[in-house]
């Protein structure tokens, strides 16, 4: 009889401490790390994911005092990942973009669009990256999209855990860079001979 009991009460304590470990492992698990803002600096940055840079550029904007500032659907964003309204009343569209490459002329392109799908007034690209191709900084500059790349978020970042709102406007407001573009440069232009247009395979007698 005792020795029965013994092998029950071995059993029950294996299973007691199976559930409690699976419970650890769960909890464990489910628990969202959480990070502060203020701590944040560019090396974590650099180590989010795009998804994750979208959410701390949220709460700085929101923290930092600008009005109605959102988040767009990951689904549907139509271009852009934020949106709030500066100091000067002007909505303001976000394009976030969290890269270990070069911006390309995707994110330019993207914004101007979400900046009509949106009724905004200002298109602006926000990156960790400080290498902008050349092509990107001139639609950025005939589309009016304003870029912030490494060495304007770092300040954006600074100025951003004080709370300092003004200092961040004036980063947005600088953030353009104009280059000069000539727009005839990607054109091509067909000489018609013969007679003929074409282009490609394709062709019509005239």
């Amino acid at each position: 009889m005792d020795q029965e009991w013994f092998w029950d009460y071995r059993i029950l304590s294996i299973i007691a401490v199976v559930i409690i470990s699976l419970l650890i492992v769960f909890l464990f698990r489910s628990k969202k790390k959480r990070y502060d803002v203020r701590k944040i600096t560019m090396n974590d940055i650099d180590r989010m994911t795009g998804y994750e840079f979208e959410h701390y550029l949220y709460v700085m904007f929101a923290s930092i005092g600008f009005d109605h500032t959102s988040i767009t659907k990951s689904s549907r964003d139509f271009g852009a990942d934020l949106t709030f309204t500066d100091l000067d009343g002007e909505k303001v569209v976000v394009q976030a973009k969290r890269l270990s490459d070069k911006l390309g002329l995707d994110a330019v392109q993207e914004v101007y669009a979400a900046k009509a799908y949106y009724a905004a007034d200002v298109a602006l690209v926000m990156t960790n990256t400080d290498r902008v191709s050349l092509p990107c900084r001139k639609l950025a500059s005939a589309t009016g999209v304003k870029i912030i790349s490494r060495d304007q978020l770092h300040k954006f970042v600074y100025e951003g855990k004080k709370g300092r709102i003004n200092e961040v406007q004036e980063i947005m407001n600088q953030a353009d860079e104009h280059v000069v573009y000539c727009s005839d440069e990607s054109i091509e232009r067909i000489e018609h001979s013969r007679g003929m247009i074409e282009a490609g395979d394709y062709y019509v007698k005239l």
